[in-house]
Formats: C-alpha cells, sequence, structure tokens
C-alpha cells in the first residue's frame, strides 16, 4: 500500500520542483504507560511544501534554515545537517526508513491544525494532556515557535515533518485532490 500511495504522490509532483500542499493526515497519540488502553488520535491539515526533482546533494531543509536564521537577526553561512533515520528517493519528498523501509512523506510546514479525539470523542489539548508524560503534556500545551541548533548554534522556526505514508489521508496540490 505504501508504494501505491508514494507512486500516486510522485505521479502528482512529477512535473513542479517544489509546491505548496494541504496534507491531511491521522497519527496516534502515545499515551503515558498508565494510559495505555486510551485510544487518542490527532487529525490535522498541514499547509506545506512539497518538492520532487530537487537534486539529492541540495539540502532543502539547511537552506530554509539559513533563510529563517536570517529573518530572525542571524547570519549563517554554513549549515550541517545531521544524519537522520532516512533518505531521500527520487521523489525529493518521499523518503525511505533507511533499515526498514518504510516510506514517508517530507515535508516543511507553513502551518497546520490539529484536532484531538480520546476514543472517538472530539476533546482539547487540555483534556489529551491528562494522558500523556509530563514532558509530552508541555510540549503540547506549551509549543516553542523557534527551535536551538546546538550543534549549529543557529536559531530558526523551520519545521520538517516526515509523516508516514500509511496516516495521509488527502493531498491537495498540483490543482488536484488525492483521498487515501
Amino acid at each position: 500500500m505504501q508504494n501505491n500511495i508514494a507512486n500516486t504522490i510522485k505521479n502528482l509532483l512529477a512535473n513542479v520542483s517544489t509546491t505548496f500542499a494541504q496534507v491531511g493526515y491521522t497519527t496516534a497519540v502515545k499515551t503515558a504507560a498508565a494510559h495505555k488502553g486510551v485510544d487518542i488520535v490527532k487529525v490535522t491539515t498541514a499547509n506545506v511544501q512539497l518538492f520532487s526533482n530537487i537534486k539529492a546533494a541540495t539540502s532543502v531543509f539547511a537552506n530554509a534554515v539559513k533563510r529563517s536564521a536570517a529573518k530572525l537577526g542571524e547570519e549563517v553561512e554554513t549549515f550541517q545537517v545531521s544524519d537522520t533515520y532516512y533518505e531521500h528517493t527520487d521523489c525529493y519528498s518521499i523518503v525511505q526508513h533507511k533499515t526498514k523501509g518504510s516510506l514517508y512523506l517530507y515535508c516543511i510546514y507553513n502551518k497546520a491544525k490539529s484536532a484531538y479525539y480520546i476514543d472517538g470523542v472530539e476533546s482539547t489539548k487540555e483534556e489529551v494532556a491528562v494522558y500523556l508524560t509530563p514532558g509530552e503534556a508541555k510540549k503540547l500545551l506549551e509549543p516553542t515557535k523557534v527551535v536551538h541548533n546546538k550543534t549549529n548554534d543557529v536559531t530558526h522556526d523551520v519545521v520538517v515533518r516526515t509523516i508516514g505514508l500509511e496516516n495521509i489521508t488527502s493531498i491537495n496540490a498540483c490543482k488536484e485532490q488525492l483521498v487515501f
């Protein structure tokens, strides 16, 4: 199934280098061990950038970080991207886990909106936070707007996500709508 979704996305992006898109997806929320029987899902709609025929040597992320840092008042000449668990395929926004072979959609977020459901009932972030570890609850309730990359000593606001292809429910891009 992942390969079918990957091929569909690859065909959608075939004639563009970079495009803006709206991606819908659903993911399970990992609860604290004491609440492992509670089913919590997060349904997200995100406005993102997707990439197709970018050369593998080009680091879309590094370039975005440099631009973001400059907007925040930092000049960055070099930015070293850390090693990741995935590698880009011939369609840049389709990435593959290096050891497991799982496929993901690689995208840079512009903005996103999420809804949470506890056992099928729409719930607030505060209601969801009760079922999480203290650290995860804090991340949910007090999200940060910027990231400080310690390795490169750079502050930026670039958000990259790799979404499991099996979690994607829809993509609107290139004047087409895909529903999975």
